[in-house]
């Protein structure tokens, strides 16, 4: 009867928990995908309760294999077809903010081209640039990221700080904060870059695109993607990094983390 008792008392903790984590989202967290399941239309939930559900188009999968999930049981596949994309339609807070983070574990699979998009709005095209929104992509050979703001080129970054450095078949966290004028690219939870970029741009209307391109430097896996309209510190960063992630807590806005409540691997 004790254990019982126990087991109930732990698992009604642990839902009071999960259900009071979710209420207390950090605010500027406008999209999360974990890529646990995809729902019917081909969809994959949007978890920060906004409804901007992200859609599997032209061959993108979730997979289920473990080696291409870094957490949980689900990941997103973007593999051999160039135009395979998840794609988020337009909202107004993605439209129209400046300061920014993303964050984003990334699994590559093998070489197929000379450059590819990672993930971009629907105005950045490979090899034709649409407004000034920004952009981060694959190239080859050498494997590096690139972050791209409008006409201000590419700034290449990998995990030996010289822009290149990535291995295959291995799990890459990756996270660009942009604050002002600054642009700081953080691998594996460590600063790989500093870059100067336009501290004002125009964000413009148009979707946003994870792949989908006329080329592709590799084939990649994703998981536990994270879109902040505002800038992380580098302590937040580290957070995420470990697998901590940000709340604000309901009564006085402290920043506060909880841990992921699930199974990783």
């Amino acid at each position: 009867m004790r254990t019982l008792i126990a087991v109930s008392f732990i698992t009604m903790f642990l839902v009071m928990t999960i259900f009071s984590a979710q209420a207390a989202l950090d605010p500027n967290l406008i999209l999360y995908f974990t890529f646990e399941e995809q729902l019917d239309g081909r969809k994959v939930e949007d978890l920060t309760g906004g409804g901007n559900d992200g859609k599997l188009r032209f061959g993108a999968k979730i997979t289920n294999e473990p080696a291409e999930v870094h957490k949980g049981v689900g990941a997103l596949k973007l593999f051999n077809n160039v135009s395979a994309q998840l794609r988020v339609e337009e909202f107004d807070r993605m439209d129209k903010y400046g300061d920014n983070t993303y964050a984003f574990w990334i699994y590559i699979f093998n070489p197929m081209g000379a450059r590819s998009s990672i993930l971009k709005k629907a105005n950045i095209l490979v090899g034709e640039e649409k407004g000034s929104a920004p952009g981060i992509f694959l190239t080859h050979p050498g494997l590096a990221l690139e972050y791209k703001f409008g006409d201000q080129g590419a700034n290449a970054v990998g995990p030996d700080g010289k822009g290149k450095g990535f291995d295959l078949e291995t799990w890459y966290h990756i996270v660009g904060v942009k604050k002002a004028s600054d642009l700081i690219v953080y691998i594996n939870g460590e600063e790989k870059g500093n870059f100067k970029v336009r501290r004002d741009f125009i964000q413009g209307k148009g979707q946003l695109r994870i792949g989908g391109t006329t080329s592709r430097a590799a084939s990649f896996a994703m998981d536990e993607f994270q879109l902040y309209d505002r800038p992380l510190t580098e302590k937040e960063v580290t957070a995420v990094f470990k697998g901590i992630f940000l709340s604000v807590e309901p009564q006085d806005k402290l920043i506060t983390t909880w841990s992921h409540i699930r199974t990783g691997r």
